[in-house]
């Protein structure tokens, strides 16, 4: 051993006494012990916070106060167990010699090591199976999930766009994963603000899985919490929380839709995903202008449609090479032009064909360009539409709009079998489309098949348990096939929802005008005054009421009140002069026809207001013309009238039984028995109450002896006494009802 090998040596035998002596004291002084609890219960009280602050709303500089708190205290907390000891006395300063024994707390520190090393593999542990697939419900074999519109904790209502908005771009987003089943907006979004358990939900849209989630926009800075659940055990599957620039919105979108894939979805792990480009627009600003557009075309009112068109457009202006604003501003010009009634612009059409063919110059594979398209070009060139929804749907299969547009184009090319087979495919992706059920039962009633229309229209009932005007939707179709019974279920239904106002008009009245029930009909519609009407929907149905029911006294009040006001709606006027010549009062009726010239022959099928409807207002008409010098003018009409009834055009809308209706009240006004009777029978077969039939008005008074009408009127009785037994013994289901207790406080 050299000389300048020595001081190595004792600087090794130094180094070696040291680590000893110093782990004792630290060992003796309890710092050890105090370091190794205040990690865990530190690292426990920090995941604790980041799983619950973001879905809590809890602002993020809570959550940096607590990181920073947390390691600040860490060396005071080392520092207290160097200089105090714990003992039976309390905390006391510890002023012991090293190696000499501290105080004990009997019974606690003895164990107070077997604790943090039991504590420690704990959390080894739980951290094991966070990270792992164990305790997680496995992957559905066919995965369909909902996503829920995410919660809005930005403290301003007027973001509430944004958060559905992300929502809605997630779901778009997942419906082009090949294996996936994604539940479409109007069904998933409208548990929106209800207090549903995941599994509840889950069950009704007939998801596996629910996404859920909350967005907080702050300025520039954007933070969104996901959660996402099994449909069966409630049990969480995956949550995270993200928080960027708000420029980076779409990067979240695609970690959140990763997350989901890999989480739900094997068969689609690892291969490629029918993609739009990652970033539609960078300018944010535009894509916020995309978001309104939206929730404005959600809407489907005039006003709001225009609204959208005019943020599409104000996007475009800002990014001119934003494929998605495009077909939206496509849509909603269609939209517009078909919710308005007239072109809202005269080049509309050519607008929607121009905006979706740039929406696909842009991007050749965005979905919703060719149903944009599809839907723009399905009037003139139905081939090429249909060409167009196929694309839209190989590239998104479960792109509802284009699924709806594309059925909407079969049931115009009458093609029932292929229409029926999207059909299915539309309520599987969005079973809460009132629309959709209502399409499926109207079409189970044309077709004859009673029964499954019941089977379908009590499942419509449970499917759309808790939404009003979906379920009135459901309702009307079987108000307007006179399947009274069924229409009053539903107006329970509604109150259960909880919006009395719509159960009760028309949910209710409607079906007991139907059955010739006008005291009960008339009790429950004076509730519904007495809760609030809009002026005009009071006035038109009290005349119907006074008219059907014939208390002429109240028909001559309202007569007084309408020319008084200098009232000229044909709607709210047309059913006074429909009654006064129903009395043979045609002088009056003429007067009050006079208010409302030029004739507005468009509006003729208006005229019979709420219970009578079609063109039962034209027979009126031309007894009144007759009875006051104008015979020139009423046959004129009559003939034209009757053509178009006996032969109307193909493109015709509206119910058959409707129109045989109207040609049996015109026929027997103008003495075409025969004919009046026949198509009466026609009616019946369509309908199994036709709705504003009344052998009380005069042109149907006028085929009695007829034989055949005799029978009419037989089998029609037979069917309104049926429908009221059924009726009361629904009636005995809901004893607690309001609509119930109303009709008992009436003595009807």
């Amino acid at each position: 051993m050299t000389r300048n090998d020595a001081p190595d040596d004792q600087s090794g035998r130094r180094d070696a006494a040291f680590r000893p002596g110093i782990l004792r004291r630290l060992r003796e002084r309890g710092v050890l012990r105090v370091a190794a609890s205040y990690a865990v219960i530190a690292w426990l009280l920090l995941q604790i916070a980041d799983v619950t602050f973001g879905p809590l709303g809890v602002p993020r500089w809570v959550m940096i106060t607590l990181i920073t708190a947390a390691v600040l205290g860490f060396p005071v907390a080392i520092a207290l167990a160097w200089h105090f000891e714990l003992g039976d006395r309390g905390l006391e300063r510890d002023t012991a010699a090293d190696a000499a024994a501290r105080p004990v707390v009997h019974g606690l520190r003895r164990y107070a090591d077997v604790a943090i090393i039991g504590v420690l593999l704990a959390t080894v542990a739980a951290l094991l199976v966070r990270q792992s697939d164990l305790g997680k419900p496995p992957p559905p074999d066919r995965p369909t999930i909902a996503v829920l519109p995410f919660a809005n904790l930005s403290g301003d209502p007027a973001q509430e766009y944004f958060a559905d908005g992300l929502a809605q771009e997630l779901l778009d987003r997942l419906g082009r994963v090949p294996g996936l089943a994604v539940i479409g907006r109007s069904s998933s979004f409208s548990f929106k603000g209800k207090a549903l358990d995941v599994r509840t939900i889950a069950e009704r849209l007939g998801a596996t899985t629910i996404l859920e989630g909350a967005v907080r926009r702050t300025g520039q800075q954007l933070r969104v919490s996901a959660t996402l659940v099994d449909g069966d055990t409630g049990r969480t599957i995956w949550t995270d929380s993200f928080e960027r620039e708000l420029t980076d919105v779409f990067a979240v979108q695609e970690e959140l839709a990763a997350a989901v894939i890999d989480s739900i979805v094997p068969a689609a792990r690892g291969i490629a995903v029918n993609a739009a480009p990652a970033t539609p627009t960078r300018d944010i600003a535009a894509y916020d202008l995309y978001l309104l557009g939206r929730a404005a075309q959600e809407a489907r009112t005039t006003d709001r449609l225009r609204e959208s068109v005019a943020y599409f457009e104000h996007a475009l202006q800002l990014d001119p090479d934003y494929a998605k604003a495009y077909a939206g501003l496509s849509r909603s010009l269609m939209l517009w032009q078909n919710y308005g009634g007239v072109p809202p612009l005269p080049d509309t059409q050519k607008r929607a064909e121009a905006a979706a063919y740039r929406a696909l110059a842009i991007d050749p594979e965005l979905s919703e360009g060719h149903a944009a398209l599809g839907t723009a070009l399905r009037e003139r060139d139905p081939a090429r539409a249909e060409e167009l929804y196929k694309r839209a749907l190989e590239l998104n299969p479960n792109n509802v709009t284009a699924l709806w547009d594309y059925n909407t184009t079969l049931n115009h090319a009458g093609r029932p079998a292929d229409q029926a087979a999207l059909m299915a495919r539309v309520r599987k992706l969005d079973p809460r489309l009132a629309i959709a059920w209502m399409s499926a039962i109207g079409n189970l009633i044309n077709d004859g098949k009673i029964q499954e229309f019941r089977a379908e229209y009590a499942r419509a009932l449970v499917a759309l348990a808790d939404d009003p005007d979906g379920l009135n939707l459901v309702a009307r179709v079987a108000r307007i096939y006179g399947r009274a019974p069924e229409a009053y279920r539903a107006a329970f239904a509604i109150e259960q929802a909880g919006n009395l106002d719509l159960a009760l008009l028309p949910a209710a009245v409607v079906p007991h005008t139907q059955i010739e029930d006008y005291s009960r009909a008339r009790a429950l519609f004076e509730l519904a005054r007495r809760r609030g009407l809009d002026p005009a929907r009071d006035l038109q149905v009290s005349i119907s009421l006074a008219g059907a029911s014939a208390d002429w006294r109240a028909v001559d009040a309202m007569a007084k009140d309408i020319a008084a006001s200098g009232l000229t709606d044909p709607v709210s006027v047309g059913p006074i002069a429909f009654w006064l010549a129903v009395q043979e009062r045609y002088a009056e009726a003429a007067a009050v026809y006079a208010r409302i010239a030029p004739l507005p022959e468009r509006a003729l099928g208006g005229w019979g207001a709420a219970l009578l409807g079609g063109d039962q207002g034209l027979p009126a008409l031309l007894r009144t013309y007759r009875a006051t010098g104008r015979a020139d003018e009423a046959q004129k009409l009559a003939a034209r009238y009757l053509a178009s009834l006996r032969d109307p055009p193909p493109e015709e809308e509206g119910d058959p039984h409707f129109r045989a209706l109207d040609l049996a009240a015109l026929a027997a006004n103008e003495g075409y028995k025969d004919e009046a009777v026949a198509a009466l029978r026609t009616a019946f077969k369509l309908a199994h109450l036709v709705w504003g039939f009344d052998p009380q008005l005069p042109w149907f008074r006028s085929l009695e002896g007829h034989p055949g009408y005799a029978e009419v009127l037989a089998e029609r009785q037979r069917r309104i006494d049926q429908a009221r037994t059924e009726m009361r013994a629904i009636e005995a289901q809901f004893p607690e009802s309001v609509i119930v207790k109303t009709i008992r406080a009436a003595g009807s």
